[in-house]
């Protein structure tokens, strides 16, 4: 018997149990997701830093095997990949990488492509959302969008379908993408005071600000964590930042991120022991 039946299985079995205690803490399985280019790596590197900081134990899934330069694998040695780009071994390894969360009760942090189908497809043939609360996993999913309309269309479209927009849903507003020296929340305006993202907001949905970097390619581009920057460390045959830009590695990293998620509730985020707010 595959891991694909024993996780319907489980499934069926915990339909009428309940499967987690009342008290439990259910854990979090946050999925970054959206279209390509609008920086859903960087927002999911960032979040693993951040909890990880502060005391999470989580495992980090890279889904997109399309980025190589900046993957979540170049920052964190531990993330696992599924062992090709074709659809149906991703979403074979999707599922074995669920049930071994349904098993070991452990948060993950899951980084897809642009475009990605392998969640939607889930969500269609086995009402991911609703199969993953019955296991006690709380999905969350991250909507990362630029300032351009058409960013809206796979959070659109989620809703439309009704098959994967999660009560704990994050519509997240990179900064990042906005020119220096030009206000974000009027280059978002149009985004976000758009009726999708209203409609959203309606169904429960939080909208949160990723603050932007100015220096965030050459902390990337030299595989750095944030900590490592802020600090002038580099790896060897690498030049340090300058001592402004680790200024602000250190604002964005001690300030700005804390910031962006003090208004996310703790139950849509992995677990933190030093997370005090």
């Amino acid at each position: 018997m595959d891991d694909v039946t024993n996780i319907d299985i489980r499934v069926q079995g915990n339909l009428s149990s309940g499967n987690a205690g009342a008290a439990e803490r259910m854990p979090v399985t946050a999925i970054i997701c959206g279209r390509g280019r609008v920086g859903k790596t960087v927002v999911a590197n960032a979040l693993v830093q951040f909890c990880r900081e502060r005391g999470a134990n989580l495992q980090v899934w890279n889904a997109d095997r399309q980025n190589e330069t900046h993957s979540l694998s170049v920052f964190h040695s531990d993330a696992e990949r599924p062992p090709t780009d074709d659809s149906e071994e991703k979403r074979v390894w999707l599922e074995t990488k669920l049930g071994q969360q349904v098993r070991e009760r452990f948060d993950a942090v899951l980084d897809m492509a642009g475009g990605d189908p392998t969640i939607k497809r889930l969500a269609k043939d086995v009402r991911l959302v609703t199969t993953m609360e019955r296991q006690g996993i709380r999905p969350v999913a991250l909507h990362i969008l630029g300032p351009e309309k058409a960013d809206l269309d796979y959070l659109k479209q989620s809703m439309e379908d009704g098959l994967f927009m999660p009560a704990a849903t994050l519509i997240v507003c990179n900064g990042g993408l906005v020119e220096s020296g030009r206000s974000v929340r009027a280059v978002f305006a149009e985004v976000a005071k758009h009726e999708v993202v209203f409609q959203a907001m309606d169904k429960g949905a939080k909208l949160i600000w990723f603050p932007a970097l100015l220096c965030m390619s050459q902390v990337t581009d030299r595989g750095l964590t944030f900590a490592e920057a802020m600090r002038g460390q580099v790896k060897p045959g690498q030049e340090p930042l300058s001592f402004f830009d680790q200024t602000r590695v250190a604002i964005f990293w001690e300030e700005l991120l804390p910031a962006a998620f003090e208004d996310v509730p703790n139950d849509w985020l992995p677990s933190m022991t030093g997370w005090r707010r």
